[in-house]
């Protein structure tokens, strides 16, 4: 079977068409709408830490929630859009690493109901690098951008605690930022 040279630009020329939209679909579904919901919600969260410290306690459970559903909500919708399976192994491994954060490693450092953490900063530190685990299996898991996210944000919170703790709110804020900056990136750069 021969084909002409036409047909055969005008396969490749469909190939190319179907490469750049399944390209853009990806590209409108890896994650930044996530990177700009938390994001947003870490800007106002460590705002709010910085200006009233434990008080704000109430009003950061208000704002992970709506960010919770926010989340829940944008995965239902992509879901329906382009169909792929739930890693049930990864949901394990994310499960498992918040089991521990939250319950075990409190139990056998410190008292569970208390969380007794030196410092307010400590306790949002701790809580923080225990999510940025969970980016940074996303990341050894799917696209290698979480990985560097989380061990960028885990390095700063650790080092600002450590180094200078004054500006502990500050770098908080940034990160938060950061996640913005890169939830564009993402979108409207990652190839």
């Amino acid at each position: 079977m021969n084909i002409s040279s036409d047909e055969a630009s005008s396969a490749l020329q469909e190939i190319e068409a179907s490469r750049r939209a399944m390209r853009t679909a990806l590209q409108a579904h890896r994650g930044h709408l996530y990177l700009w919901i938390w994001g947003v919600a870490w800007v106002v969260v460590s705002a709010l830490n910085w200006m009233y410290e434990q008080r704000a306690l109430r009003a950061m459970l208000w704002i992970w929630g709506a960010g919770l559903v926010a989340t829940l909500v944008i995965g239902f919708f992509q879901g329906r859009q382009i169909r792929s399976k739930i890693d049930k192994r990864f949901m394990g491994v994310c499960v498992t690493l918040l089991a521990f954060g939250y319950f075990v490693w409190p139990t056998l450092l410190g008292d569970l109901h208390s969380y007794d953490f030196r410092s307010y900063k400590g306790a949002y530190g701790y809580f923080t690098v225990l999510w940025m685990q969970l980016y940074m299996v996303a990341g050894i898991w799917f696209d290698n951008y979480w990985f560097w996210i989380g061990l960028a944000v885990t390095v700063l919170v650790v080092g600002t605690l450590l180094i200078v703790p004054a500006f502990f709110w500050a770098v908080t804020l940034l990160l938060g930022l950061v996640l913005i900056g890169t939830g564009f990136h993402v979108r409207y750069f990652w190839r």
